[in-house]
């Protein structure tokens, strides 16, 4: 909380913590056991601060504990600092100067968290980290040094008109890296107190780390002067991300966002990330990538909290957004993912980037979002397709054209009558019906053909269907010709029609045709009816 010196106070009470990169000390976070410490709390009623005798002109030369140049600090973390600080005056002479730095980012110094001081002699910080001497050093030609107007044991530092620019070197220990909206320099709120001659009262602070003593508050509620708008020559760091998203089928950009069209449904979207560092320092490492849509794209090991569920589905692929993206200071790094886009739907999404600096800080705000990305899709036509294909024959059917011939075989003179024609499978045979869809055969009742002996003949056709299921059938006989089976029919040579054969898968059908005859006396006459078995082939191999 101290800054030339540690108060009595507050020794323990801080725990000063520092870690060396590079130039930069950055200080771990510290807890204060003491509060309250500004100039008005420890003057313990209301100050007006309207004489303005004394001020904290400027400051120069910031450095780290150990002496380097402090030039930057990254905005939100907390560090410690040592610089020279410029004490002017407009009065003739003032004494038992305090100086009161706000540290926690609190608007001015009179309230709250502050690292307060005398001025000092020259001597060594109690922190062990600190090599820099503090206090009033003296600065040949241009400062008389450490003055103290009273005598001694009074050590308090005091300052006159003689003494303008009075230099002296503070620590400010644990103080929030916070930036002065017009500058970007460390903004340092402080202010300052003093007595006048013939008012003040002896105020002794101990060696060797003289720390602030109640003796060096203001002589009156106006003898004191505060600076809200002060800043100290270190840059605040303030690192950041910007996120824009695209996808692959844009249409339009317009208000910041952009609209896709996905074509039909289930057709794959990919969306295009481009993650730019827009620090001015440092490298930024992505923790995760959610997408309100999708749910997770990036998950670091080990990191929480995770991305919520998608809403509408999950990502199907990533590239270059599978493994953490580092991005160095004002550069940017893409990748993208895709997803499967479902029917008639719209989709309005947003990327989410968690990421961290270099110090470890989370990037603010986080996470960062990107601009919203609206992709639709259309409807697919309904279609269909139909394939038919060969199983197998259930049932064959043929038609064949049947010859009939009756002859009278009698002896001697006998002439008989013909009436009719009958087929065993197909009935009567004189008339088109059923399966019988044509005929010749014109003989009936009352159309009576007679047949003399030795002819001629009866001849007529008739053409039936028949139909059955397809079973292996053998047909013969084939055709000898010259000693050689037809082709299509077994063995290189024959003698007779029987030896030529054909195995095939068909169908065949037995039936046989009765005629209605008698003889010129009447009688019943004798006869052998006409037999067939017609086999037909549907796919045939030799045998």
């Amino acid at each position: 909380m101290d800054t030339t010196t540690n108060s009595p106070r507050c020794i323990g009470g801080l725990l000063r913590l520092g870690l060396l990169m590079g130039s930069f000390l950055i200080a771990l976070p510290q807890t204060a056991t003491a509060q309250n410490n500004c100039l008005q709390d420890e003057y313990g009623g209301n100050t007006q601060c309207t004489s303005k005798d004394v001020k904290i002109a400027f400051a120069t030369n910031p450095r780290d504990l150990t002496g380097n140049p402090q030039l930057t600090c990254i905005a939100g973390t907390h560090f410690s600092f040592i610089a020279d600080f410029h004490i002017t005056t407009t009065a003739t002479a003032r004494e038992n100067i305090g100086m009161y730095f706000a540290t926690n980012g609190q608007g001015s110094a009179l309230k709250g968290l502050c690292a307060d001081n005398i001025i000092a002699p020259s001597h060594a910080s109690p922190n062990p980290l600190t090599t820099v001497s503090l206090g009033e050093p003296a600065y040949p030609g241009s400062n008389p040094g450490y003055e103290s107007l009273d005598p001694a044991p009074d050590n308090c530092g005091d300052i006159s008109t003689n003494d303008n620019n009075q230099v002296v070197t503070v620590e400010v220990d644990n103080v929030l890296c916070q930036a002065d909206p017009t500058t970007g320099q460390l903004s340092l709120p402080n202010c300052t107190s003093w007595q006048q001659p013939g008012g003040t009262i002896q105020c002794v602070s101990a060696p060797p780390t003289y720390p602030w003593v109640p003796a060096a508050i203001p002589g009156s509620p106006s003898k004191c002067n505060c600076n809200a708008g002060f800043t100290v020559p270190i840059a605040v760091q303030m690192p950041g991300i910007s996120i824009t998203k695209s996808c692959n089928t844009a249409m339009t950009t317009g208000s910041g966002n952009t609209t896709c069209d996905a074509g039909q449904e289930g057709g794959s979207v990919t969306y295009n990330l481009a993650i730019s560092n827009t620090s001015n320092f440092g490298t930024v490492i992505v923790d995760q990538i959610c997408d309100s849509a999708y749910g997770t794209v990036y998950h670091a090991t080990g990191y929480s909290p995770t991305c919520a569920a998608g809403t509408v589905g999950t990502v199907t692929g990533t590239n270059g957004c599978a493994s953490g993206l580092s991005i160095m200071q004002n550069t940017s790094n893409s990748c993208s993912f895709a997803v499967t886009q479902g029917e008639s739907t719209t989709v309005k999404n947003v990327i989410s980037v968690y990421a961290h600096g270099d110090s470890g800080k989370p990037i603010t705000p986080n996470p960062s979002a990107s601009n919203q990305v609206t992709v639709t899709s259309e409807d697919a036509p309904s279609t269909a397709t139909i394939t038919k294909s060969l199983v197998s024959t259930q049932n064959a059917c043929a038609t064949i054209r049947y010859g009939v011939d009756v002859k009278n075989t009698s002896g001697a003179d006998e002439a008989l009558t013909l009436s009719a024609l009958t087929d065993s499978a197909f009935g009567d045979v004189t008339t088109v019906h059923g399966s019988v869809v044509a005929t010749t055969c014109n003989v009936s009742s009352t159309s009576t053909q007679t047949l003399a002996v030795g002819g001629p003949d009866y001849t007529c056709t008739f053409d039936a269907q028949f139909c059955a299921a397809p079973s292996t059938i053998v047909t013969t006989p084939g055709t000898c010709t010259a000693g050689t089976c037809t082709a299509g029919m077994t063995g290189n040579s024959c003698s007779a029609n029987s030896d030529c054969n054909v195995t095939c898968t068909g169908i065949q059908h037995s039936n046989q045709v009765s005629a209605t005859l008698v003889g010129d006396e009447g009688e019943t006459v004798t006869q052998t009816p006409g037999a067939l078995t017609v086999s037909q082939c549907i796919t045939s191999s030799a045998r």
